[in-house]
């Protein structure tokens, strides 16, 4: 076995002449390669030797002068004490990475990255500086809330507002998971989304090598399956036609309809404005907006009812003071209304702008339009993301279609 690497599979050192690099005796410089369970990292030993008086197989200088005696035993000290910091980190019960040792080999101290310096320094300059290419406002916007709920988790676990991202554990994950669901009462779906966001921050801290592995690979918890709550027309009619004489409940009925009709989110509606008004090629009016969760435009035909709605709201003062076209106003107070209007119109679904936007997508597929179509106008992504919704029509089709039939077998019984 060549004496110049040890321990292959889990800590190796090797001694070459990097041959890229020249000065002007043309000699090469010698470096040090340096790999700890699979990962390398060079160094620059500052020793310097022409081609011919390099052995590429006892990785050392030839010759018996004081020159080629010194390198030699620069190499093999700098081996040495490579092996020595080795056997301390271990010792020590202290993580060992190329990048430690050699940090230490050099007299460098090296870099703690803590949880929260990670998440901000992901979503601030890696995430935010690719908006538009690899990731959307969207997205940019979702890490910012998983770094806040991280932030007040720390707190309300520990006390204190940070942590070492040597100190993440697994426990970390099933603790953070409980505090998502208990303190914060997000659904286990949501609860899930946040721990993949934080996931994939740290599999980023492994790319850049200030972690060696994730300890959160291991979590691994499954998505429930829900059904996407929708109306149907006979409770959108039953909205839609209520008379309703508090003008504020009214708007917001208004509000809940027109998204019924066009399938724009609660963020995308409030921001809806004239200049997402344009004429489509067949001379009729649309809407095309940029979605802020995904960043995609979607054009929207307007149909009859919604162009009723905006008609509606042409002269409310709120809508030309903040040159808006619906009056929209904050999403709790939206949310708190709708319930007052799922309660006059005797409707026991939740009421949500994502009941409405459900609502449009089931509409027109039932109504005949494509999935592909039904796809562009909601803004997604990947058109897997519309298919649940044939999905759940192919299974209320179904179970209605069991019951009529059952009803056949009882009166010819």
């Amino acid at each position: 076995m060549n004496s110049s690497i040890i321990n292959r599979n889990t800590f190796s050192v090797l001694f070459f002449i990097h041959r890229g690099k020249k000065n002007i005796k043309k000699e090469h410089p010698i470096y040090c390669r340096l790999t700890v369970q699979g990962k390398s990292k060079e160094f620059s030993t500052q020793i310097w030797v022409a081609n011919d008086k390099w052995n590429p197989k006892t990785h050392k200088v030839l010759g018996k002068n004081e020159v080629a005696n010194t390198a030699n035993h620069t190499i093999e000290s700098a081996r040495n004490n490579l092996l020595n910091i080795r056997a301390d980190l271990y010792a020590n019960g202290k993580e060992i990475t190329a990048s430690a040792v050699i940090n230490i080999h050099l007299g460098k101290v090296e870099v703690k990255y803590t949880l929260l310096e990670l998440l901000d320094h992901f979503n601030e300059y890696h995430v935010k500086k690719l908006i538009g290419k690899d990731y959307t406002k969207g997205t940019y916007e979702r890490y910012k809330t998983s770094l806040n709920h991280v932030k007040e988790f720390m707190i309300y676990k520990n006390k204190s507002s940070d942590l070492l991202l040597t100190d993440i554990n697994y426990a970390f994950a099933t603790e953070y998971e409980f505090y998502l669901k208990t303190v914060r009462n997000n659904s286990h779906n949501t609860s899930l989304k946040y721990i993949k966001n934080l996931k994939a921050v740290v599999n980023f801290a492994v790319r850049n090598e200030w972690l060696t592995n994730n300890p959160l690979d291991r979590y691994q918890v499954k998505l429930e399956k829900i059904d996407k709550a929708f109306l149907t027309q006979k409770e959108l009619n039953a909205i839609e036609y209520k008379e309703i004489t508090s003008s504020r409940i009214n708007e917001v009925k208004d509000i809940f309809v027109f998204c019924c009709y066009t399938g724009l989110a609660f963020s995308d509606v409030a921001k809806l404005s004239n200049k997402d008004i344009i004429i489509g090629i067949n001379g009729e009016k649309q809407i095309s907006i940029r979605r802020t969760k995904t960043d995609v435009t979607a054009n929207i035909p307007i149909l009859s009812k919604a162009a009723d709605i905006l008609k509606k709201y042409e002269s409310n003062e709120f809508c030309i003071y903040n040159e808006k076209l619906l009056p929209v106003k904050s999403n709790q107070k939206h949310n708190a209304y709708l319930k007052e209007i799922a309660d006059l119109c005797g409707i026991t679904k939740k009421l949500t702008t994502h009941t409405a936007r459900h609502t449009f997508a089931t509409l027109m597929l039932t109504k005949g339009a494509s999935i592909e179509t039904v796809s562009s106008m909601l803004g997604h992504t990947n058109i897997k993301t519309t298919q649940i919704y044939s999905k759940v029509i192919n299974e209320k089709v179904f179970t209605e279609m069991t019951k009529i039939n059952k009803q056949f077998k009882a009166a010819t019984a």
